[in-house]
């Protein structure tokens, strides 16, 4: 029997119709098909490192990996590193130090044989991050049926990052972008050095950009109704320096961002009488701007204070102590760094586990975020206030943020380092939400959404090689 013309017409239009549908789905479901795709893809990532690099990360792991363990506890200034951590690094290896005792799981090691001679540097942080951490690798260990609590605790790092790339999508949707470009660079934004190596390791920077998205996410929705919402700001500025005391970089974003939000609506207030303004009123953003600032540094300065009265021994001896401890306020120091945190990813830097695949994504990525804060604040006429406001506050801070963290060392400690760019890992939510708000036109979408999946893409296919 011979088809008739009408049966043939029928495939046609069935895939058609089934296209059709798929492309409805993707209009329709853009945010959860977006989450869904962060989550999955921070998590294989950061799996996938984890099983390629178990060697220590020579970002002062060793000593992260012993308050990992001694966690909740906290550790104090003068105390040494325990077996369990140099039992790791013996028995894994860091490339930038000498294997100087064998891998055993009966020997006693000498702390003495270590960096720092065994001193415990992360003294200086609380035990939030590592508590955290180890309440959610205590399961994963169990249930896997993984040896180590530090490759359990590496990949509670997937669940940081997803939780970060999630909420910095929230943030960039009240900026206004779309969910498939948000995600695109994100996903990019997370197969960089700067952001995978953390979060595949042991390390309090592992929560830097959920601290950060979550920040500028709480700020974006108190706005919108600054009588009822004030309390999540407050919390959350308190627990990202509680995390870290360096993520008060994005305290110091989101309050200019309230300052200058408050500033401009009451000049349009005044300007036009009859104006609909639904911003914070001055006095409602003055006192979340206090909350937030007493809170903040009471935490970094009150830990600080902390972690002097409680020591347990003097490490004016020890060699970090020695290296960075100085006479006179270093003016040149701080002058020179003027400018550090504009890119807010930074160079890859001499410890690239990602190889010329991250190095070219990194060098993307912050081409692309540096572009896309100027263009919000110079270029684009149809910005929303919220959008360049942000982008105000993200440039001002990246120019300033350094040479605040070299005065605040000088001041508080009396010592002065070279600033590297990963102690501003909380603004690349914040970068990476005005770039995707940033994009305008079907063109410029298209380029940067393949831009980002190719990034994430070419370094996925790199880790499966490794």
């Amino acid at each position: 029997m011979h088809a008739s013309a009408s049966d043939t017409a029928v495939e046609p239009r069935s895939s058609s119709s089934r296209w059709a549908r798929i492309v409805h789905l993707l209009r329709t479901r853009a945010m959860p098909l977006s989450i869904l795709m962060l989550v999955l893809g921070a998590v294989s990532m950061t799996a996938l490192h984890v099983g390629a690099h178990p060697e220590l990360s020579p970002v002062d792991e060793l000593q992260h990996i012993d308050y990992l363990y001694k966690a909740p506890a906290v550790v104090h200034s003068g105390e040494t590193v325990g077996q369990d951590a140099m039992r790791e690094q013996a028995c894994r290896g860091l490339a930038t130090w000498p294997q100087t005792a064998a891998c055993s799981t009966s020997a006693t090691y000498d702390p003495a044989d270590f960096q720092e001679g065994g001193n415990n540097t992360a003294a200086i942080y609380t035990p939030l991050y590592y508590s955290v951490t180890k309440a959610l690798a205590l399961p994963i260990k169990a249930v896997t049926g993984l040896d180590s609590l530090v490759t359990a605790g590496r990949l509670v790092g997937g669940l940081w990052l997803a939780g970060g790339l999630v909420m910095a999508l929230l943030a960039a949707r009240r900026l206004g972008a779309h969910p498939y470009v948000a995600t695109a660079v994100l996903l990019a934004a997370a197969s960089t050095p700067a952001v995978l190596l953390p979060a595949a390791t042991i390390t309090p920077d592992a929560a830097a950009l959920l601290g950060g998205a979550a920040l500028l996410w709480s700020i974006l929705w108190w706005q919108d109704s600054p009588g009822r919402r004030w309390w999540l700001p407050m919390v959350l500025a308190a627990a990202v320096v509680a995390l870290k005391a360096l993520n008060i970089l994005i305290v110091v974003v989101v309050a200019l961002y309230v300052l200058l939000r408050a500033v401009v609506d009451q000049v349009q207030r005044r300007r036009d009488a009859g104006a609909v303004v639904t911003g914070p009123r001055p006095a409602q953003a003055a006192g979340l701007i206090g909350a937030m600032s007493v809170l903040a540094l009471g935490m970094a300065i009150g830990y600080i204070a902390y972690t002097g009265v409680s020591a347990v021994a003097d490490t004016s001896a020890v060699a970090m102590t020695e290296r960075t401890t100085v006479d006179s306020f270093p003016l040149r120091a701080t002058v020179e760094h003027l400018g550090v945190f504009v890119n807010v990813f930074f160079d890859a830097g001499s410890w690239n586990t990602m190889d010329f695949v991250g190095a070219l994504s990194q060098r993307l990525l912050g081409l692309m975020t540096v572009g896309g804060v100027f263009g919000a604040i110079f270029v684009l006429r149809d910005a929303s206030r919220t959008l360049r406001l942000t982008a105000i506050s993200l440039l001002v801070v990246g120019t300033l943020g350094a040479p605040m963290i070299m005065a605040f060392s000088y001041l508080s400690q009396g010592i002065a380092v070279p600033i590297p760019g990963r102690y501003a890992l909380s603004l690349i939510p914040a970068g990476v939400a005005v770039t995707a708000a940033a994009i305008r036109g079907r063109t410029a979408s298209w380029a940067i959404a393949a831009i980002g999946f190719g990034c994430w893409a070419l370094s996925m296919a790199f880790l499966i090689d490794s």
